[in-house]
């Protein structure tokens, strides 16, 4: 008996020694061992400076680390290696695989002025075949524990790449179900949170937009009153009303209701002789149709009917295309705020500014007094670049779309400025509301624990297409559990059985999301939704003829599955059977353009104009024009509740249902719609619009 024992620990110890030989390295602390193949056995090791410097090679060492020049204050030397060992991780919350990096600059941590983006490679094959790719995060040690950074992953080439502000240990993990669910729970508590702190970036709008009107078109250049609209706009119920619209992404309502309220204002607080002077005064620069337009409203001042010279100050003496710009604008900043919330560095640097840090770790070099944000800034280094160079490639972006001219050098100095500035109040703010972020995220968790238990998560079941991932699957219930708020007109989800007049029961929400997801006809659907909505809760949806007709503020079409037949052979020559709605399939270049195209566009919402024209029996015409300004008609009817619209031209043919619901203001259509095509090809998808 004792021999045997004295056998199995030799066999032990040759095995430790054969693995140490191969260059296999093991973690010596924790609950899960991490085993890996050191690719990288002697430090990779290069001088910092001005010029931009890589350490290692994708494809021999698997690593790929990329510094950009000036990441360093002064020349520094760097070093790239596979370690001998890594501290263990918590197996419930991941698998580690591959062999992780290290990453340093001598012995103390270091903060750098510049990101350093860090490339890596994975074997898909090692990884499971149910592999997601929402599921590949990369892990760095804090010191104390494994914590998690979401990489950009890129399937075709098996490359995960992530950018970071610190020298650290690196790995690479494939998070578990559960692990997932808990990323995604505190960042949709954190951005729920970001969503309300919005006022800035709508201010910064609604002043824009009365400079425009009051400065630029009516040359009324008193800041005295320019402050007293601003009060007065800031104290109007509508207000609030309107950063709902835009925390909520719908720079179309916003926009609207803004010019309106705008024009309200200065009618109400410019004295008549002087705003009937300054439209009288407005020339033909601007062209005829305002000149009229402030002619009109000039007289409704002169007959008192301030109401309908609001009206036409706000919608038609402001320039429309620059009224949609500052909206579309206003939602990029809050998007762009709300995402970085999301970025790992920013969460270091928030804890570091909320407790101190004058230890090496967790906060890679921090040292800062509580409450500091200056030095919290200056140290965050590539970190806050990063932050400033997302804002203005935002700005750009979404400036280019509105079809603007590109920020100028100041302009984008005025975005730095803002974004250190916002940041500030972001860390000033959230150390007030930190007990309302936890309350958030305790919500959050019960309604991620329900829809788990209920077997809501899993791929397969409950009409879930099996390209959807996790993560999308969770975004999906969140979304729904925001419609049945927003519909019943309460604020959050609470634990029990029974709503009251500020909450839905957890209970409840299970129940309704039952019925909802386990229908797949998109009609049927929402009629269930709202036949079990007007029992319950006692709300009427479906809105009248009347409400339905004149243009939708918002409207988008989602593709969701199409077949365009088997691709046609290089050499067939292109058929004459084309249409307006359809084009030829026949044509090889033709088909791999559109298939291409629908690809790349499937499961995006893309944006439409809507417009409805109905007589009182529910019939007349349905016209929507694309991003692209192509419009089209068709025939529609509408009757208890659901619209139907369609047209055919030439072999091709395109049908839309929705049902139409009223609640808390808003008319809403949710539906589907099909496109049938020459040769028995066919798209289909959901679409919604608001009003």
């Amino acid at each position: 008996m004792l021999r045997k024992k004295y056998y199995w620990h030799i066999m032990a110890l040759a095995m430790v020694l054969l693995l140490l030989a191969a260059g296999c390295g093991k973690s010596t602390a924790g609950d899960t061992t991490w085993d890996y193949e050191k690719s990288i056995q002697n430090p990779l090791k290069a001088t910092t400076g001005s010029s931009e410097i890589k350490l290692g090679n994708i494809e021999t060492d698997g690593v790929e680390v990329t510094i950009p020049g000036n990441a360093f204050a002064a020349p520094t030397e760097v070093s790239l290696v596979n370690p001998d060992q890594v501290p263990q991780y918590i197996g419930a919350q991941m698998t580690g695989f591959g062999a992780p990096i290290d990453l340093s600059a001598g012995e103390q941590p270091v903060r750098l002025l510049q990101p350093v983006t860090v490339k890596m490679k994975y074997d898909p094959a090692t990884l499971g075949t149910d592999l997601e790719s929402g599921a590949l995060y990369m892990g760095y040690f804090n010191g104390t524990e494994w914590q998690y950074v979401k990489p950009q992953v890129n399937k075709e080439q098996h490359i995960m790449t992530f950018t970071t502000s610190h020298f650290s240990l690196f790995g690479q993990a494939k998070l578990t179900v559960d692990q997932r669910i808990e990323q995604f729970t505190s960042n949709a508590a954190l951005a729920d949170w970001a969503q309300d702190q919005t006022n800035s970036i709508t201010d910064e709008a609604m002043e824009r937009v009365i400079d425009h009107i009051l400065k630029d078109k009516l040359k009324i250049n008193d800041e005295a009153v320019k402050g007293q609209i601003i009060n007065s706009i800031i104290k109007d119920d509508e207000w609030g009303g309107m950063l709902e619209s835009i925390a909520g992404g719908d720079p179309a309502q916003f926009n609207q209701n803004l010019q309106v309220l705008v024009g309200k204002k200065i009618v109400e607080n410019v004295s008549v002789s002087k705003l009937s002077s300054a439209l009288g005064a407005l020339t033909d620069d601007f062209g005829i149709a305002t000149v009229q337009k402030a002619s009109e409203a000039a007289g409704y001042l002169a007959e008192g009917r301030a109401t309908d010279a609001a009206r036409i100050i706000g919608e038609h003496i402001a320039d429309q295309f620059m009224i949609t710009s500052v909206g579309k604008i206003a939602v990029a900043a809050v998007d762009n705020q709300i995402q970085s919330w999301k970025n790992e560095e920013i969460e270091a640097a928030y804890q570091a500014y909320k407790n101190g840090a004058s230890s090496k770790v967790p906060w890679w070099g921090y040292q800062v007094e509580k409450n500091n944000f200056d030095d919290v800034w200056s140290q965050m280094g590539g970190a806050a670049r990063q932050l400033e160079i997302e804002a203005v490639a935002a700005q750009e972006k979404v400036r280019k779309e509105a079809g603007m001219p590109a920020l100028t050098d100041q302009e984008k100095e005025k975005i730095r400025t803002m974004v250190q500035r916002d940041l500030k109040k972001q860390f000033e703010q959230r150390v007030k509301t930190d007990a309302e972020i936890d309350k958030k995220k305790a919500e959050f968790e019960m309604i991620m624990e329900m829809y788990k238990s209920s077997g809501f998560m899993e791929k397969g079941r409950w009409g879930w297409e099996k390209e959807y991932e996790l993560e999308q699957r969770l975004g999906i219930l969140l979304h729904f559990k925001d419609k049945l708020l927003k519909d019943t007109g309460r604020i959050f989800i609470k634990s029990g059985n029974s709503h009251n007049e500020e909450a839905i029961s957890v209970e409840e929400l299970k129940s309704i999301a039952m019925k909802w997801f386990s229908t797949t006809d998109p009609i049927k659907r929402q009629q269930e939704y709202e036949d079990y909505l007007q029992k319950e809760f006692g709300i009427t949806f479906a809105p009248t003829v009347a409400l339905l007709n004149g243009q939708w503020t918002s409207a988008a079409l989602t593709i969701e599955e199409y077949d365009l037949g088997p691709a046609p052979a290089a050499e067939e020559k292109a058929s004459e059977e084309k249409s307006e709605l359809g084009c030829d399939l026949t044509d090889l270049d033709v088909y791999n353009m559109i298939k291409a195209g629908l690809e790349e566009n499937k499961g995006k919402p893309k944006p439409l104009k809507i417009g409805l024209q109905l007589d009182d029996n529910g019939s007349g015409t349905m016209s929507f024009t694309d991003e692209d300004g192509e419009k089209n008609n068709l025939s529609a009817t509408y009757k208890d509740g659901t619209l139907t619209a369609s047209t055919s031209q030439e072999g091709a043919s395109i049908t839309m249902q929705a049902r139409a619901s009223e609640a808390g203001g808003t008319i809403s259509l949710n539906g589907s719609f099909a496109i049938n095509l020459p040769q028995k090809a066919w798209i289909k998808g959901t679409w919604s619009a608001t009003k």
